[in-house]
């Protein structure tokens, strides 16, 4: 009878520390991240407004503390001024859909479409499905590019609008995963039809 014990109570132990071995390595899966905004709302600056749509956040209002701005947006040679995201989290641990202004003084002799197919024509070698236009909606006006890059680990689908306002550069700059660019697209036209420079 006491081996019998000793075998159970061994088994016991033994299954207890496989099970805590097991689920110890548990990840959870990603969840969505609320957004505490469930209604578009105006966001102003100096320069310009847009809407943010229902459920996106600055980044900012994500982290909760102010973040430093990335100094040269996606090595375009612009500089950041706001960038917010839907903050759904995906598989990867990505966000997945951004939206960013960045700007940069157009430099003396140089117009808008220098400055533009200066930035992107070395860049083309390392981007897939390429497609640049011009751009008109309403009162703005300038060049568009769709193309798909790499950072990161993962490829991004980016839709870039170049606009020129008082010689000063402003990119206007939606991306997201290739997978999901079209599902966000309500989104993105909302944000780009309330875009105005006052």
């Amino acid at each position: 009878m006491g081996a019998r014990k000793m075998i159970f109570a061994s088994l016991l132990l033994f299954t207890s520390l496989a099970c805590r071995f097991l689920f110890s390595n548990w990840e959870e899966p990603p969840t969505i991240i609320s957004s505490p905004f469930e209604s578009p709302r105006p966001f102003e600056n100096e320069k310009f407004s847009f809407t943010i749509p229902a459920g996106w956040q600055t980044m900012e209002e994500l982290w909760g503390q102010s973040q430093e701005s990335q100094k040269d947006y996606y090595a375009l040679g612009v500089e950041e001024i706001i960038m917010i995201t839907n903050a759904r989290v995906q598989a990867d641990g990505t966000y997945s859909s951004f939206f960013a202004i960045a700007s940069s003084p157009l430099a003396g002799g140089t117009d808008l479409d220098a400055r533009f197919h200066q930035t992107y024509d070395p860049l083309i070698p390392d981007l897939r499905e390429v497609s640049q236009q011009k751009f008109e909606s309403g009162a703005l006006s300038g060049l568009e590019i769709t193309y798909q890059r790499p950072w990161g680990e993962p490829w991004w689908q980016f839709h870039d609008l170049w606009l020129e306002k008082d010689a000063v550069i402003y990119v206007l700059s939606f991306h997201a995963s290739p997978n999901d660019f079209e599902q966000h697209q309500d989104d993105f036209d909302l944000i780009l039809n309330s875009f105005k420079f006052k």
